[in-house]
């Protein structure tokens, strides 16, 4: 079954302001326009979506994870340097006293890149976050770095816009030819494949500066962590240190009465970069041997038989 809308635009579509968060298209977790556009350039607003079948939301655009005035930024902050130390996001008001956090990414100061290789002229990168710590005297004490992933999906939902762009934004529909039906479905092996390398090599990076002590943190909705873990086996627990990586899974709290809906952090784990190496180089939840041999038997089997 193709997946559904569970949010657009911030909203249930069955909620009193879904239609003028449909015909706004803008984002109610950061400032500006809605950011997610299908292929042909049309913005879908597409911030959660759910599979008919296990009726799970899985956010699929990482502002959506932004909701609660960054709350998951506050959660890092509070892993890593404990409670009562604020977050201090845009153009706060600086504390007077006391050890503060600037972030550095999303719209919150500029983001940091750096070289990806020690030579002149090479690409460079970035990670998503840092979470620069201030001391008492305004010097840098330490900083910790985050990455934020959701996840990506096969196929196209352009019906299921259409459905509600029909009932939501009538004025929409009319210059859209109805698309006919597809499937679509969450790729969480595409999330495997790219997510993971990075996370063991900037890991690796993060644990040569001598101020990341707290090192990296991984945001990230409850079913892409799970699909992680399936993928790698469970992970040795470690606590936070130079050179950890900790994940932080999130789910939309189906119960909550806000609107938009609040953001729950369902488990928090802390491993190694040496051991998600390990882990991903010796993947768990392999086929059974001999599987590709008896494919092949079969397929023989077929073509000789014509």
């Amino acid at each position: 079954m193709p997946l559904e809308y569970y949010e657009a635009f911030g909203y249930k579509p069955e909620s009193r302001p879904a239609g003028e968060a449909f015909r706004s298209k803008e984002c109610p977790f950061i400032e500006g326009p809605c950011s997610k556009r299908f292929s042909n350039g049309l913005v879908s607003g597409s911030c959660t979506l759910v599979n008919p079948t296990n009726e799970i939301p899985v956010p699929c655009c990482p502002k959506r994870l932004y909701g609660d005035n960054f709350k998951v930024l506050a959660d890092v902050v509070e892993q890593s340097w404990g409670k009562g130390i604020p977050l201090v996001l845009g153009d706060a008001e600086i504390p007077a006293t006391g050890k503060f956090v600037i972030p550095f990414g999303q719209r919150q100061g500029h983001e940091i890149r750096i070289p990806h290789k020690a030579m002149e002229g090479s690409t460079k990168f970035s990670i998503d976050w840092i979470l620069a710590l201030v001391d008492n005297e305004r010097n840098l004490e330490g900083f910790v770095a985050v990455e934020v992933q959701t996840i990506d999906t096969t196929g196209n939902y352009r019906k299921q816009y259409w459905d509600l762009a029909k009932r939501l934004e009538p004025k929409t529909v009319k210059a859209m030819e109805e698309p006919k039906k597809s499937s679509s479905n969450f790729n969480f092996e595409n999330v495997n494949k790219r997510i993971i390398p990075q996370l063991i090599t900037k890991g690796h990076i993060l644990r040569r500066e001598k101020l990341c002590t707290r090192g990296l943190f991984f945001i990230c909705p409850t079913p892409v962590y799970e699909r992680i873990i399936q993928r790698v086996g469970e992970l040795e627990d470690y606590p936070i240190q130079t050179g950890s990586i900790t994940f932080l899974a999130y789910s939309i709290d189906t119960e909550s009465n806000s609107e938009p809906k609040g953001l729950k952090l369902d488990s928090a784990a802390t491993t190694t970069s040496e051991q998600l190496s390990v882990a991903f180089s010796s993947p768990k939840n392999l086929p059974p041997k001999g599987v590709y041999e008896e494919a092949i038997r079969k397929a023989l089997a077929e073509r000789l038989e014509c």
